[in-house]
């Protein structure tokens, strides 16, 4: 089993490293959900994780709150995704939506184009797409090479135990086009009971290992 911790500072990441993770999602101000970490401690981070053999996924979100991005901050993305490009980041998770909880597929299209050759992860906002408009968001995500969503299958309000149902409605509408990584309360106690019940072989948390 595969587990990725979301973390935001080196010390932390340092301590993962130790402890045998996996794979990291580098972040900052995980207290407002993650947003867009500083180049140099991407920079840092690309060495460290390189060193130790292990993928590296970097979150590009400007601001916290809703995922219903401007022009300027779409343009901001495109500018933060360029730079992440040049540090030697091989994997960057963002989500954009509109107004009405839909996949904003225009600007998803240009943040995935600007983003290539480096691989796409789709965060937590696709928990708030309206559930009836998921199975065409994943089918979507795939066509354009989004390799995973990270989803809790509901709000964060709600235990993984409450979601678990709606987790599983999401892996059978991705089958097999893309990966689903559940997190939001995912923790090294309950990690393999949670991927076992959806019959995945990833998961992801803030707990996620013992350090």
């Amino acid at each position: 089993m595969l587990r990725e911790i979301a973390l935001a500072d080196l010390n932390t990441l340092q301590l993962a490293i130790n402890a045998g993770i996996e794979r990291v999602e580098l972040n900052a101000h995980l207290e407002l959900g993650g947003v867009t970490p500083a180049d140099e401690t991407v920079q840092e981070a690309v060495r460290m994780t390189e060193a130790a053999g292990i993928d590296l996924v970097v979150m590009v979100r400007p601001r916290a709150g809703d995922f219903n991005y401007s022009y300027n901050e779409i343009e901001e993305m495109l500018q933060i995704i360029k730079r992440f490009r040049t540090l030697g980041v091989k994997t960057v998770t963002f989500g954009v939506l509109t107004a009405n909880h839909c996949l904003a597929r225009d600007k998803m299209f240009k943040l995935i184009e600007a983003a290539k050759p480096m691989q796409v992860v789709f965060h937590m906002a696709f928990d708030d797409i309206v559930p009836q408009k998921q199975g065409q968001a994943l089918r979507w995500l795939a066509r354009y090479g989004v390799i995973r969503v990270l989803t809790h299958g509901g709000p964060l309000s709600e235990s993984i135990d409450e979601t678990l149902p709606h987790l599983k409605i999401i892996k059978s509408l991705a089958q097999q086009d893309i990966e689903i990584l559940p997190g939001g309360g995912v923790t090294h106690v309950n990690a393999h009971q949670i991927a076992t019940s959806l019959a995945v072989n990833q998961v992801h948390g803030t707990h996620i290992i013992k350090m």
